[in-house]
């Protein structure tokens, strides 16, 4: 059977625009900025208003809509489509781009959708420093960016970008919209009680500027917004360009698009054991991705990758020959990651940016990496200086929940590390305000334990806390060791020992 050519292509997304100036600054200047910077693709059109489509019709310009681009890919023997939308937030036209997106993705082997503008937390951060950066306000001068606003919940988008102006901004920043709050009634009556403010600029927070910043934001009517500023005595200047004009917001925009033809890093929760506190998502993911990334800190301390294997064995066990290959560990590519075990700032971010370099090479080929991780991501897990390098580099980074270790050791013990109004404290025995941490009212896990078990011993003595205290070695594998008083250790060290020391609860009084 012959196998089908890979034939890639990226469907750029947008409502449209039937001002030709406003298509040409913004749109086609950021189609012209993807196919620049990758030229290993081809690049198609698609707008998703039927009313900018018809209009366009009617003077000769052809633009298909979603569905129609994407049949004449699939006619046109395209197999891969990465679909990446100009939207700025992810409102009601990217819920429906996705939805029309995902009744397509059985007719091609691969398709993708894309992130809008605005949606991580790192996104607003830049993009709130360009508009400040960009529309500085001079001396008595307050800068309105006008949003299209929306019912959709998305409008938090707005709500989010003024506080942050408005935080950040020294109160000469701020955004209001054409639908959906904030409006720009309530920002011109806030404005009323700082007479040194005599001058507005009008700035598009739109893609293009089209109908809303021609007509209601700059228009001769009444109610424009220059109308209705100046109605209250303020000079009004006007920009008339959308953001897509601005070479930053083109920038981040071809960020987007690179975030969307990359595979992803996915770090992977394994839990600790013997395999069977791996996830069913962690599971799932581990099977869908093609590299899977491998800690190590010898030539074969791989105890993550030997957890995934036992997990795979536990799942042939539970589902039969049916589902001996479902992780497909023989498939994969296997990136071996040397963790360097120091406390040196510069050498570990060193080691880490040289790790982050490996990853994404991968990601770039388009390949999604799984970073396998002892216990969960969330808790002193190496995984955590992985994610900022490679969000830097643009590429996209979704951690996966588990079970971490020294809830395992609770259950291992049969006990609950809680109760009531209980805290709990999560301590590494290697830190150096151990002895003050342990007079700290509630339980406490000591983490990392091994070579400092001496030493947090005779702290735990001094603390009175000895008595109580319990402690798992290896928890899960097939050295474990349950210690239900400190006394019964058996003096082998390991690195997994986990204590824990009970707390008492401030309302009941008991432990």
């Amino acid at each position: 059977m012959a196998v089908q050519a890979v034939k890639k292509g990226i469907l750029a997304v947008s409502f449209g625009t039937t001002y030709d100036l406003a298509r040409e600054e913004a749109i086609e200047a950021l189609e012209r900025d993807w196919e620049e910077a990758f030229p290993d693709y081809t690049l198609r059109r698609a707008f998703t208003s039927s009313i900018v489509r018809q209009k366009l019709a009617g003077r000769g310009i052809r633009v298909p809509g979603v569905s129609q681009a994407l049949e004449e890919l699939k006619r046109d023997g395209y197999t891969h489509i990465w679909i990446q939308p100009t939207h700025l937030i992810p409102g009601e036209e990217y819920d429906r781009l996705r939805a029309e997106a995902a009744r397509w993705q059985e007719q091609f082997p691969f398709l993708k959708t894309g992130e809008p503008l605005l949606l991580e937390e790192e996104d607003y951060d830049m993009v709130v420093g360009l508009m400040q950066d960009r529309f500085r306000p001079g001396e008595g001068e307050a800068c309105i960016f006008m949003g299209h606003g929306t019912y959709h919940q998305a409008n938090r988008v707005y709500e989010k970008i003024e506080k942050r102006l408005e935080t950040e901004g020294g109160n000469r920043f701020f955004m209001a919209t054409v639908e959906g709050v904030p409006s720009l009634e309530e920002i011109l009556d806030g404005l009323e009680s700082d007479p040194s403010i005599q001058k507005i600029r009008l700035v598009p927070f739109m893609l293009v500027a089209g109908e809303h910043a021609l007509h209601d934001m700059a228009g001769g009517e009444k109610g424009s917004w220059k109308n209705r500023c100046r109605a209250r005595g303020y000079e009004v200047d006007c920009v008339l360009h959308g953001m897509g004009a601005w070479p930053e917001i083109r920038e981040l925009y071809q960020r987007k698009c690179r975030k969307c033809l990359s595979g992803i890093f996915y770090g992977i929760s394994v839990g600790p054991g013997a395999g069977g506190s791996l996830t069913l998502d962690g599971a799932d993911c581990i099977r869908r991705c093609e590299v899977l990334a491998v800690p190590r800190t010898g030539m074969d301390h791989t105890i993550a990758l030997s957890i995934v294997r036992k997990a795979g064995e536990r799942i042939r066990e539970i589902f039969g020959g049916s589902r001996e290959d479902f992780l497909g560990l023989d498939e994969k590519e296997l990136l071996y990651m040397d963790i360097l075990m120091t406390r040196d700032e510069t050498k570990r971010s060193q080691v880490y940016e040289e790790l982050a370099e490996k990853i994404a090479f991968c990601l770039q080929a388009g390949k999604n990496v799984g970073m396998i991780v002892l216990g969960d991501v969330s808790v002193y897990a190496t995984v955590s200086y992985l994610t900022a390098p490679l969000k830097r580099r643009g590429y996209g980074v979704k951690l996966l929940p588990g079970v971490s270790s020294f809830c395992a050791c609770a259950a291992a013990l049969g006990r609950s590390l809680t109760s009531m109004s209980s805290p709990l404290h999560i301590l590494p025995a290697g830190y150096e305000g151990l002895k003050e941490s342990l007079e700290l009212p509630g339980s406490k896990v000591l983490m990392k334990s091994g070579k400092y078990l001496p030493e947090a011993k005779r702290m735990l003595r001094e603390a009175g806390l000895y008595e109580t205290a319990a402690m798992v070695k290896d928890c899960g594998m097939d050295t474990e060791e349950i210690c239900w008083s400190l006394d019964e250790d058996t003096q082998r060290a390991s690195y997994f020992t986990t204590i824990l020391v009970p707390g008492q609860d401030p309302e009941t009084g008991q432990e």
